[in-house]
């Protein structure tokens, strides 16, 4: 791999050369920190313990909300800080949520907590839905700070000294100006969604309006990373991620690198990683050798051939089931989010993702991603053909219907 220094050099050389791999370099903005926390033993009490500390507001938006031990840590934690006066509001998504219980939903109202449900799955409720989710994972505590990623709340994602599956997934803390953007984009999800609360909670909080943003400090030393929250919505552009991506990944000159849960990509993606591939790029997919939904393993290896024909290579993660979101472009740019490389976040679900420009980060997750394969096994294009008949039959099956699994 080439040298991040030689690769701006190759760039046209200067501090600001690595924007080049941002779609909107005008959007990016400086005066972030930025760190990257493995798993949920890292990400789970990073998050609970910026929630402890708040002192005046707490903005939760998950896809999934168990009534668990790892989501009773969660809930016990709101439901102290509501009783303590701090602003508690959740937003849960009503398919991915299912488990979160009636009894544990009255307790955070009864605490104080506001709480609304993106699009119940019971028709007698308003705005219900099935196929359109809110796929989001971010917490915004007192505007200063904000996590998200791929990390959902309940033991899948627990560590096992807490009892969880421990599965494998990114997740990031994030300082700076992006923080009052993803507090922004929070409060779409929350007027839009159908409130469990009374009919008042629904309006804009005052909280909302009260506190004026919080002018972000640099790290010491520099400026620190350029940042820009990209989300996908009911009035955003469905395609607005996935154009940044495919930005990124097509000016690669070293590396492509990305961990994706849940990899079935469409026609444009699986053209642009193998014109990459094609020009002598590193481009390496890291997926989950063991899947929680049925199916989709299927679905994915329809789409490999022609990826592993062009020299892209991927790779099965063993341990556990992999459930990281994450893109690495030249140690120069990366992406960590909720947003999978497949037609449900293109077409369906409600996502977030950070645009990142910070040799930190970068590091970080390029370092993770090199432990990440010795415990996965590379698939083989030799091997490929010799697939079963039934295999074969399963992929083109599961295949042509991804965007209901």
């Amino acid at each position: 791999m080439r040298e991040k220094g030689e690769l701006l050099e190759a760039a046209g050389a200067g501090p600001s050369a690595a924007e080049r791999y941002c779609l909107t370099p005008h959007k990016m903005r400086a005066g972030h920190r930025i760190e990257v926390l493995v798993d949920g033993a890292a990400a789970y009490p990073a998050m609970l313990s910026a929630i402890l500390a708040a002192r005046r507001e707490v903005l939760l938006e998950t896809y999934i909300f168990e009534s668990d031990a790892a989501g009773r840590r969660f809930h016990h934690a709101l439901c102290e800080r509501a009783i303590a006066g701090v602003e508690v509001r959740v937003v849960v998504d009503g398919a991915g949520s299912w488990g979160l219980t009636s009894a544990d939903r009255r307790a955070l109202l009864e605490c104080g907590a506001h709480l609304a449900t993106f699009h119940p799955v019971g028709p007698w409720r308003g705005r219900w839905g099935w196929s359109i989710r809110d796929h989001r994972k971010v917490l915004v505590v007192d505007e200063e700070v904000a996590f998200l990623g791929g990390l959902n709340i309940g033991d899948e994602y627990a560590p096992p000294d807490w009892g969880g599956k421990g599965w494998h997934d990114v997740h990031a803390r994030v300082e700076g100006p992006a923080v009052q953007d993803l507090r922004r984009y929070f409060f779409d999800s929350w007027v839009y969604a159908n409130s469990d609360g009374e009919p008042a909670v629904r309006a804009l909080p005052a909280a909302h309006r009260a506190h004026p943003p919080h002018p972000a400090q640099s790290p010491a030393g520099g400026e620190g990373a350029l940042v820009q929250a990209l989300v996908v919505g009911r009035f955003r552009d469905r395609r607005l991620i996935e154009r940044n991506f495919q930005h990124a990944v097509s000016l690669a000159r070293s590396h492509v690198w990305s961990q994706s849960a849940y990899f079935i990509p469409n026609r444009r993606w699986r053209k642009t990683l193998r014109r990459a591939a094609r020009r002598g790029v590193d481009v390496r997919l890291l997926v989950p050798r063991y899947n929680d939904v049925p199916g989709i393993r299927d679905a994915s290896r329809f789409t490999w051939g022609t990826l592993l024909r062009a020299k892209v290579r991927i790779f099965e993660y063993q341990p556990t089931m992999l459930h990281a979101k994450t893109l690495m472009v030249d140690s120069c740019w990366c992406s960590i989010g909720s947003y999978n490389l497949d037609q449900r976040s293109l077409q369906y679900n409600w996502e977030v993702a950070l645009s990142i420009v910070d040799a930190g980060a970068c590091r970080a997750l390029e370092e993770q991603f090199q432990r990440d394969l010795p415990r996965s096994e590379e698939v083989s294009l030799q091997a490929w053909p010799h697939r079963g008949l039934w295999q074969r039959v399963r992929e083109q099956f599961f295949y042509f219907f991804r965007l209901w699994l």
